[in-house]
């Protein structure tokens, strides 16, 4: 799909892949910078990371990663 001169101002340039002809890539913003669509909506979260991130803090690598998913689950299943 090209984008057009009229939409060059929300157009994403990218460098393209090694086997790709041209040097770099562009493409059309799929949603304006900043909004959220509609179907993510359902996966915002508001406060559940910053608390989860202050108590898992003292962990670091995959010991964190668990350490988030085990307490965002909990603060979910308590809505």
């Amino acid at each position: 799909m090209a984008v057009g001169l009229a939409e060059a101002g929300n157009a994403i340039i990218y460098r393209s892949v090694p086997w790709a002809h041209s040097i770099f890539s562009l493409k059309s913003r799929s949603f304006p910078k900043g909004a959220i669509p509609a179907h993510l909506m359902k996966y915002l979260f508001t406060t559940e990371p910053r608390s989860c991130a202050a108590e898992t803090a003292r962990l670091s690598g995959t010991a964190r990663v668990h350490g988030m998913n085990a307490c965002i689950s909990k603060m979910r299943k308590g809505r």
